[in-house]
């Protein structure tokens, strides 16, 4: 497989969230990035292998929760970057 059968995968409530975080990352030069709604994220890649994923800050933690199951069953290997989520004291 080439570099360009992989993509990074951006995903949110929110399509503007995702689209934007997306942006970010295609500014640090990464040559395939994608952004989806977490209805859609498995339609996004499009044929194409997943290599990482970044999870929105704007999802629940069940809605994180499940994605994280879904993408273990999908493809075990694939890094997940999740949001920072705050400290309970």
């Amino acid at each position: 497989m080439s570099r360009e059968d992989f993509v990074i995968l951006v995903v949110g409530r929110s399509g503007q969230d995702a689209e934007n975080l997306k942006r970010l990352i295609e500014f640090m030069d990464t040559p395939r990035v994608c952004a989806a709604k977490i209805s859609n994220w498995r339609e996004s890649l499009d044929g194409h292998r997943l290599e990482a994923m970044f999870v929105g800050p704007d999802l629940t933690s069940d809605e994180v929760d499940t994605l994280v199951a879904e993408v273990g069953e999908f493809d075990p290997n694939v890094s997940i970057v999740l949001p920072e989520t705050e400290k309970v004291t």
